[in-house]
Order: C-alpha cells, then sequence, then structure tokens
C-alpha cells in the first residue's frame, strides 16, 4: 500500500505538484515561524529590558547611597517584591548575597561574560541563558555599583520567561495546528487543480492516439478555460490539418505522377505492340522510333520535373551563391525566346532596368524565366504581344512577365502554382503540359527569398510577377542570401 502511494506520488504529475504544494508551503510556514520568533523575541527582550532597567534604577540607588552593612536587607526587600534572582558580588569576585540560587555559571559563560563587563564599568549588561522558547530561561541584568567613582559590586538580577515560554508555546501550538491544516489544503488544491488540468492532456493524447494509428481527420474540441491549454489545442489541431493536407497532397502528388506517366507508358506500349503485329519497312521504322523518342522525352521531362520539385521539399535543391547580373540574364532569354515567337506571330516587348544584381543560381532562375516565356507562348493569342520587364522597387527586383491571354479566373489563381493543376486540362495535355512548371517556379523563387504570384482576369490576360531582393542595392540581402542557399548536399 505505502508503495503504491510513493509511486502514484512521485510517478505522475499530479503527485509531484501535490507535493511541491506541501514543500512550498511547509517552507513558507518555517520561515514565517523563524521570522515571526525574531522580530517578536526582539520586541518581547526590549520590553523586559526596559522594565528589568526601570525597576532597578532604585535598587542602584539606594545602594549606593547606603552603607554596605545594609545592602542584605535592600536586596532581600527587592528580591521579595519583585521575585527576581538577586545576586550581589564584590569587586574583588566573592559572593556576598544571593537571593534564591546562584546566577553565576548559568546559561553558559553568557553570565560570567555579563559579570565581566559591568565590573569593567559597562552600565548595563543584559544577556539571557537559553532560548526564549525554553521554561529555564533567564533574562539577567548585570548592573555595576559605583563608591567613590569606582566599581566595587556588580548586581545581577534574573527574571524568568516562563510565562512568554507559555505563550511561545500556545502561538507555535495554533500556528503549527493551522500550518498542517494549510498544508493539506494545498496539497488537495494541488493535486485537483493539476488534476482538472490534466483533463485536457487525456482528449489530446486519445486524439494523438487515433491520428497515429491514421485518422488524420481527428480534432480535438476546445472546452479549456486555460488560455495555454487552449492555445495548445488550436496549434495541435493546427498541426493535425497541416499533416492532413500533407498526406492528402501526398497522395494526390502520388496519383497525379502515376497518370502522368501512365498514358504515355499506355500509349508506348501500344504503338510497339501494333508494330510488332506486321513487317515495316524502315522508313515506317524510323518514324513510329521518332514518336516513342518524343513520348520518351516528355516522360523524361515529367520525371526531371518530379526530381526537382522533390529535392526542393527534402531541402536538397541545389543553388549556387554567386552575384548574378540579372539584366543580361533576361535580355539573354528574352532574346533565346525571339524565334520560337516568331512562329505564331507573337511579339515579345522588353523594358528591362540596366544593373539589377542578384545572389542566386543563373541556371535555376533561368529556368522560372523560361517557364514563364513559355506559358506565355503557349496562350497568348496569335499576333498579340508579350512584355517582360524588370525593374528596381526600393530593395528588390520586380520582374512581369504580361500576355492577352485568355485570362485566368479567381478560383482558379489560388491554386495555380500547385502541383499537376492545369486551369484547361485538356489543352494543356495537349500541349504536353504536365502541370509541375509553375509549382517548380515558385520553389525556385522561395529560395531565393523571392515571392511569385499572379494578377489576372478573364478575358484581359495574366501577368505573372517575381519579386527578388537586390543585392546591388541592399548589402543585408546578399549576406542573409549566402547563408541560405548553402544547401548543397
Amino acid at each position: 500500500m505505502i508503495q503504491k502511494i510513493r509511486v502514484h506520488m512521485m510517478g505522475t504529475f499530479r503527485g509531484r505538484l501535490a507535493l511541491l504544494y506541501i514543500a512550498v508551503e511547509l517552507s513558507i510556514l518555517i520561515f514565517a515561524a523563524l521570522l515571526i520568533y525574531f522580530f517578536l523575541a526582539r520586541q518581547v527582550y526590549q520590553n523586559l529590558d526596559d522594565a528589568l532597567l526601570s525597576q532597578s534604577h532604585g535598587l542602584e540607588l539606594e545602594l549606593e547611597k547606603s552603607h554596605s552593612y545594609y545592602w542584605l536587607t535592600v536586596l532581600d526587600n527587592y528580591a521579595r517584591d519583585t521575585r527576581d534572582s538577586v545576586e550581589l558580588i564584590t569587586a574583588n569576585g566573592v559572593i556576598q548575597y544571593t537571593s534564591d540560587k546562584s546566577l553565576v555559571g548559568t546559561g553558559g559563560n553568557q553570565v560570567s561574560f555579563a559579570l565581566g563587563q559591568a565590573m569593567s564599568g559597562k552600565q548595563a549588561v543584559f544577556i539571557s541563558t537559553d532560548s526564549l522558547l525554553r521554561k529555564s530561561n533567564m533574562r539577567v541584568l548585570a548592573l555595576p555599583i559605583h563608591k567613590s567613582g569606582r566599581v566595587v559590586a556588580v548586581i545581577l538580577i534574573g527574571h524568568n520567561t516562563s510565562e512568554i515560554q507559555s505563550f511561545f508555546e500556545l502561538l507555535y501550538t495554533i500556528g503549527g495546528f493551522l500550518g498542517l491544516i494549510s498544508i493539506i489544503l494545498s496539497a488537495w488544491a494541488g493535486y485537483m487543480m493539476s488534476k482538472r488540468a490534466l483533463r485536457p492532456i487525456e482528449a489530446i493524447k486519445k486524439t494523438a492516439k487515433a491520428v497515429a494509428r491514421g485518422d488524420l481527420s481527428q480534432r480535438l474540441s476546445s472546452h479549456a478555460r486555460e488560455r495555454e491549454i487552449e492555445e495548445l489545442e488550436n496549434n495541435l489541431n493546427h498541426m493535425f490539418e497541416a499533416l492532413e493536407a500533407s498526406f492528402k497532397s501526398q497522395k494526390r502528388f502520388t496519383a497525379d505522377a502515376s497518370h502522368e506517366l501512365r498514358m504515355p507508358l499506355t500509349i508506348l506500349k501500344g504503338e510497339i505492340e501494333v508494330a510488332l503485329r506486321q513487317p515495316r519497312s524502315i522508313e515506317e521504322h524510323e518514324n513510329l522510333l521518332k514518336q516513342h523518342l518524343d513520348i520518351v522525352a516528355r516522360m523524361q521531362r515529367i520525371v526531371d520535373d518530379l526530381l526537382t520539385l522533390a529535392r526542393s521539399d527534402a531541402g536538397m535543391l541545389e543553388l549556387q551563391q554567386n552575384p548574378l547580373d540579372l539584366s543580361l540574364l533576361l535580355q539573354e532569354v528574352g532574346q533565346q525566346h525571339l524565334i520560337l515567337y516568331e512562329q505564331r506571330q507573337l511579339q515579345l516587348e522588353m523594358d528591362i532596368q540596366d544593373d539589377l544584381e542578384v545572389m542566386g543560381d543563373g541556371t535555376q532562375l533561368e529556368r522560372v524565366v523560361f517557364n514563364l516565356l513559355g506559358n506565355a507562348y503557349k496562350y497568348a493569342p496569335q499576333g498579340s504581344t508579350v512584355w517582360l520587364t524588370a525593374c528596381a522597387k526600393q530593395d528588390h527586383v520586380l520582374i512581369t512577365v504580361c500576355d492577352k491571354g485568355m485570362g485566368i479566373s479567381e478560383e482558379h489563381q489560388s491554386r495555380l502554382f500547385h502541383r499537376f493543376y492545369r486551369v484547361d486540362d485538356a489543352r494543356a495535355r495537349k500541349q504536353g503540359s504536365a502541370g509541375l512548371g509553375l509549382a517548380i517556379c515558385k520553389h525556385i523563387v522561395e529560395a531565393h527569398y523571392g515571392e511569385i504570384w499572379v494578377e489576372s482576369e478573364e478575358g484581359k490576360g495574366a501577368s505573372f510577377m517575381v519579386r527578388l531582393p537586390l543585392s546591388s542595392l541592399n548589402p543585408e540581402h546578399q549576406q542573409r542570401l549566402q547563408t541560405m542557399m548553402k544547401k548543397v548536399p
């Protein structure tokens, strides 16, 4: 039974909290008791010393005025009236008078010390023979008697403090009883408070177990009044939501990737089976192999894009940390697209500010611009104009790729940078798009501490905007990017 109680008290948070309450309460009570004793004893001794000194003043005057022959009578009268212990010691150390018991030697060396101080001429010396909490304690006054300007004797007056000890005993008995009740109530309050506080923890534990078993739809119902518990539940709910979204995203990603790869594999398999059914000429085989090569190339692009996204998710996207002339990079990419755009009678207008410098990976940033210009090429109306602009805005550069295509509705804009997401699925598949380009752009731009977004209205075209920190205008960005982009595995 004792072992069970010990395990419950020491092995549980509730038990340890109750013990903590007991320890704190006991420490406070002991400290308070010592403090009360110190100040109360000091005040009691002060009052007692004043009373002893006041009533002994007359005795001192009477002894100093009268002949030593009458001293014994005076001392007897004083001892009888005050009921204090009185002892007279002459200057040569002879005990000349003792009322009821000898004070010399009582309380160790304290009385002897007081006697020596009084013999040396000190006016009044007070000492205690014991603790104020003991019945045997006496408050002793050592008072010198002068004759002709010299000390001829010392009077020791001892007052018993047993009545004061009784008061302290009663005080500490009541205090101890109240303290015991306080400790019990504190322990009970600590146990009950911890039990109540841990009630939401039980619900959290139950929900966490359900989530661990795979039920990611579980959520915590916050009924806690404590702000800390409520914040914990809200944070856990956010975590569960993010975990569920992540698992759904992974499932969708796996399904979409499988779907994207299944179609070209099915086509490739079907064409190979058809080719094997009958003999064909060399020219027919060459044409067939070219078609197969196009399908394999598309599959390779999908796999490469998936590998890029997987590396980005794992924090292993390889980024070089080099000063980069962004103005020159944009000009070169734009020039490379001029011939491609002429095939659909598209015009590419470029307005790029000079001397735009960033810290980053030129290959990856070039890939972003290629993707954006490639999308504009696919969706811009034939014979229209596409704009590529770049200019400095405070400590950032703003890159814009704008076309006059069909535009994108608001419902699609928030999901446009998700993997495998396509606004016009049939048209995108026809053009060989897997819906990974913008997702890759988002990862690359964010890896450079930048942002990418789209502004569009249906029927009025779309503007894709990229914002990157300029190292040429803000040296702090250069240092931050250098630290951030050390991700080469």
